[in-house]
């Protein structure tokens, strides 16, 4: 059977950035067949990384000192999901803070993804959010997560990243748990969302990559 064609995955190389009180790391996107997309994306990772740093007070708090970096979780069937991670602290602190955030962008044509992208737009927003909460809040539950504040619902614009088989919803710290927990994150099989996804989504895209997975060598 003839497959489609697949999208090949982009290459990402380190851009290291190291100035008085930053030590940084962050992706560079080449090879890409869409030079405006390309271009693009790398303009839209710097400034997400820019204004992380600016938020955490770097150029202004000159007490604080910033480290960074980055970790690729998907890069394939036209989408990257990338976390970026930034650590600040003041030298002889008892703690510093870390923030986190996901790029998640199509290789073809730099569009941003956002949560409400995944998902079927012939189901109402409060739908799909209904079907995570409840997953979250029973994953919650079997594992025993140590909570501050009761859970009740993520956000329109709630983090995530992808990777090939599921849907990872994460939360920065502090937000409902312990500071052991870190990032909280609450890992979701793309088969137990399939009836609401969007099929031309990224999620649809790499579901048909599983189901022609035993067609093709070539991926």
């Amino acid at each position: 059977m003839r497959v489609g064609h697949r999208r090949k995955p982009a290459l990402i190389t380190d851009v290291k950035v190291e100035n008085p009180g930053l030590n940084l790391t962050y992706p560079k996107v080449s090879g890409l067949k869409h030079k405006s997309a390309e271009s693009g994306i790398n303009r839209y990772i710097k400034k997400e990384v820019h204004r992380l740093l600016k938020e955490e007070g770097y150029g202004t708090e000159k007490e604080k000192k910033f480290n960074g970096g980055y970790t690729v979780k998907l890069n394939k069937r036209g989408t990257l999901s990338i976390i970026i991670e930034i650590f600040s602290y003041v030298k002889g602190g008892e703690k510093g803070t870390t923030i986190r955030k996901t790029i998640n962008v199509s290789l073809k044509d730099a569009r941003v993804y956002y949560l409400h992208d995944l998902f079927s737009r012939r189901i109402r927003k409060s739908k799909y959010i209904g079907v995570l909460n409840e997953i979250i809040k029973s994953q919650i539950k079997s594992r025993e997560i140590k909570t501050t504040e009761e859970f009740n619902t993520i956000s329109i614009n709630q983090d995530y990243y992808l990777t090939e088989h599921s849907l990872v919803i994460y939360f920065q710290m502090f937000e409902f748990t312990p500071f052991e927990y870190g990032f909280p994150e609450f890992e979701i099989d793309f088969q137990d969302i399939a009836d609401i996804i969007n099929s031309k989504g990224p999620i649809g895209r790499l579901l048909k990559d599983k189901e022609n997975s035993n067609e093709t060598a070539d991926e």
